[in-house]
């Protein structure tokens, strides 16, 4: 926590001329999860919600959104899987009312969550020239192959990007997150009274842009300095979306004062880079913000290395997650904060009691402790 920490923000802009020329490409492949937890209510304010049916009701936004002149199939799996068609079809007004109307009869009646074979599967189909595939997961469930699947994907992120979805509150994030990852897309969580549609809409313009390829990060550094990266190499890149790059510093000489990282990459062919350039000497007064962001996004990549290797006792990891968690102030799945009152010198009696807090704004404000009628002062924030 000592020495200087850099955080890069990356928002991209690509060429209008590039963005518009590929916009209509594609193939869109959509893996739906219809195991039994898809039964389950979302939690929301409308009790007759499930995740079948929210999901459902998106996947038939999806397929009226979708460009003229692309093609598509559509995958459902639980113990066993199914598809619409036998191989992906051109979209148009026939392929998609008749894919309307089995979408509408979706259930959740296919078992367990099975999803290895349907992904073997997909796999196992030629790409069609000229049309990028684009692969949409839904799921609720946890698997017990998360390390397999994942390294499926990986396997065969040079002929797709895969942009998965968790559906509820048990949704595995090492799957979720693993997926998307390793095949170049982009994760989203839908929980509680989350809408699904606005992020899957968000996903699916990202899937409509161009592949981002040969992605790199270079530092430009006085001598002696040197730069340790904390974040996990960016796989993809979007327009309209953030990437964060975490670095920390060292051996920083007394007479440096400026430094540079630079981020290139290839669009549909045509090279570009970002360059930006920032002081060496530390923010006064900074009170480690950016070395505690920096913190998470080693603790979750650490504690998602975890849970990919599900039943490999790992407990190197799990001290390294430890021993940063303690030292930064940020909690994790090893980790939590205990409240300690040395007023009374008696144990509080009684079962634990939950009291949500609403937090509109970030700021300082102040909440009634739940176990003595005292105030108490607090930072609160609806990002954390």
């Amino acid at each position: 926590m000592g020495d200087p920490v850099v955080m890069v923000s990356l928002y991209p802009e690509f060429p209008q001329s590039v963005m518009s020329s590929l916009a209509s490409c594609g193939e869109f492949v959509f893996l739906m999860d219809r195991s039994g937890s898809m039964g389950c209510p979302m939690n929301n304010s409308k009790p007759q919600e499930t995740r079948i049916s929210s999901a459902r009701d998106t996947l038939l936004l999806l397929l009226k959104s979708l460009p003229m002149g692309c093609y598509f199939n559509i995958y459902s799996f639980g113990s066993t899987f199914e598809h619409i068609f036998p191989t992906s079809v051109e979209y148009n007004e026939k392929t998609m009312e008749e894919a309307l109307k089995k979408v509408e009869k979706m259930e959740d009646d296919l078992g367990g969550t099975e999803i290895l074979r349907p992904l073997e599967h997909i796999y196992s189909q030629p790409c069609i020239p000229n049309q990028p595939r684009q692969l949409f997961v839904f799921t609720d469930g946890e698997v017990g192959n998360t390390k397999v699947v994942t390294d499926l994907v990986k396997k065969n992120a040079g002929s797709h990007r895969c942009f998965s979805f968790g559906i509820g509150e048990g949704a595995s994030s090492a799957i979720i997150n693993g997926m998307a990852k390793e095949g170049g897309g982009h994760a989203q969580f839908i929980t509680g009274t989350d809408r699904m549609q606005p992020k899957v809409m968000q996903s699916l313009r990202f899937a409509l842009q161009p592949a981002v390829e040969d992605i790199s990060v270079s530092w430009d550094l006085p001598k002696g300095v040197t730069a340790t990266i904390l974040s996990p190499p960016i796989t993809a890149i979007f327009q309209g979306q953030r990437s964060l790059i975490y670095a920390q510093l060292a051996r920083q000489s007394s007479e440096a004062t400026d430094g540079s990282v630079t981020v290139k990459y290839s669009l549909a062919g045509h090279p570009s880079q970002n360059q930006l350039h920032f002081n060496l000497k530390p923010a006064e007064d900074s009170g480690l913000t950016v070395h505690r962001l920096a913190a998470r996004t080693v603790i979750r990549s650490l504690e998602s290395e975890q849970r990919t290797h599900r039943g490999q006792q790992d407990e190197e990891v799990k001290k390294k997650v430890v021993e940063l968690s303690v030292q930064s102030g940020v909690s994790s799945s090893f980790t939590a904060f205990i409240a300690v009152n040395k007023d009374g010198g008696k144990a509080v009696q009684g079962p634990l009691v939950r009291r949500n807090i609403p937090t509109p704004s970030f700021g300082c404000r102040r909440v009634r402790s739940s176990s003595h009628n005292r105030w108490v002062a607090g930072w609160t924030s609806p990002n954390y």
